[in-house]
Formats: C-alpha cells, structure tokens, sequence
C-alpha cells in the first residue's frame, strides 16, 4: 500500500495489533471512568458554570449534564434524570456509539453502516436538542420539572 502524497508505503496494521489498540484504549476509558466515579463530585468540587447560563440566565440543553453523569455512574437514575433528562436519554446512544467504535477498530471494517451515521438520526437528534432547550426555559411546570 503506498500513500499518493509522499509514494512511501504504509503498513496496515494486522488484528493482534489492533486487538492490543482496541484492549488499550478500554484500559485508558476504564481509568477515566474510575477518576471520574471515584474522585470527581461535582457536589464536592468546584467546576466552571455554565457561559450560556451567565450571559442569558436560561438554560442551555448541556446545563446539569456534568451531574447527571455523575449519578449515572453511581447508579441514581432518578437523580439523573432530574438533573438533565436528554443526557440520560442519551447516554445508552453513546455506549452504543464508543462499542462501535471498538468494534469497527478490532476488525477492520467500515462504521457507517450503523443507524449513528443515518441524515434521519442525525436530524431526530438536533430537533430533540432544540425542543429540549426550549422546553425547559418555559416557564410551566414542564419547564420547572426539565430545569437542572
């Protein structure tokens, strides 16, 4: 295999290799993710607000995604769901979305036949964010229920 811009060959990786990449890279998240159940409160730590929030005063779609995680990892559903509702919903489509991934990178093969890379999803997910925002800054009881 030779590359058009330099004529150098490259050498493509075999599945061993990518076998240990694909091992690394769940040790590496595994370590993130203990950090972030272990060490990172964010009840106990300071972290920065949100712009959005500062220079508005409503809250923007991300506003409590940071917390609802957080209760997720220690297994507080409802907590997180009152925390930021889409996170939530959305979490189980990032799990699905990084095990692609790891798939994708074990054996060699192409990821946009999974239904993450349809216009149609893609869509679903931008109306959702957008009604999401708008929806809990009403001010109902909607909105009350949807706010971090």
């Amino acid at each position: 295999m030779t590359d058009s811009t330099t004529g150098k060959g490259r050498r493509a990786f075999t599945l061993p290799q990518r076998a240990a990449g694909v091992v690394a890279l769940g040790l590496l998240a595994g370590l993130a993710l203990a950090a972030l159940y272990f060490r990172l409160d964010p009840a106990r730590y300071p972290f920065p607000r949100c712009p959005f929030y500062l220079l508005t005063g409503l809250y923007c779609p991300g506003c409590g995604t940071q917390r609802a995680l957080h209760a997720l990892l220690h297994g507080r559903l409802c907590q997180a769901a009152s925390l930021n509702l889409l996170a939530v919903l959305y979490a189980p489509v990032l799990v699905f979305g990084a095990a692609d991934g790891v798939r994708a990178l074990a054996t060699g093969q192409v990821r946009r036949t999974s239904f993450l890379y349809h216009p149609g999803f893609g869509r679903l997910i931008v109306i959702t964010t957008v009604l999401f925002a708008v929806l809990r800054n009403l001010p109902s009881a909607l909105g009350t229920w949807l706010a971090p």
